[in-house]
């Protein structure tokens, strides 16, 4: 599986970089592991590097996250995207309806991602931690 992730436990925010062999579905799988494994992941902001992915993901794919995730504290949460991809920011507002209290974001470097989780975090208090 083509999928790497590390932790910012000081920010609370998850950084994942998705690579051109992986699918929607193992990456989903992947999400809800984590979150499996550590509840509280799914109230933290997460990074997520899709540059390199051929973007097979379908509303199934999103779903299943979108389960994994219900459990987190109230929000506002965010998930920042990275790619290219103009037709994100649509995908991102059909997200943003399928999650409780999480919001999405596509940007084009990682750079841009943590700006903007800097700038969205400096207006909102912190994810909780429970």
């Amino acid at each position: 599986m083509d999928i790497e992730h590390r932790f910012d436990e000081p920010a609370k925010r998850v950084f994942m970089r998705v690579g051109e062999t992986t699918t929607g579905a193992a990456v989903s799988r992947h999400i809800a592991g984590l979150a499996a494994g550590r509840p509280e992941l799914a109230g933290w902001d997460w990074i997520q590097d899709v540059r390199e992915s051929r973007g097979e993901v379908d509303n199934a794919d999103i779903a299943s996250v979108a389960e994994a995730f219900a459990a987190a504290p109230p929000g506002p949460c965010w998930t920042v995207f990275i790619s290219p991809d103009p037709n994100l920011a649509l995908w991102c507002k059909v997200m943003d309806a399928m999650f409780i209290g999480r919001l999405h974001r596509a940007v084009l470097t990682p750079e841009a991602a943590v700006q903007l989780l800097d700038s969205l975090r400096a207006a909102t208090p912190a994810p909780s931690s429970s």
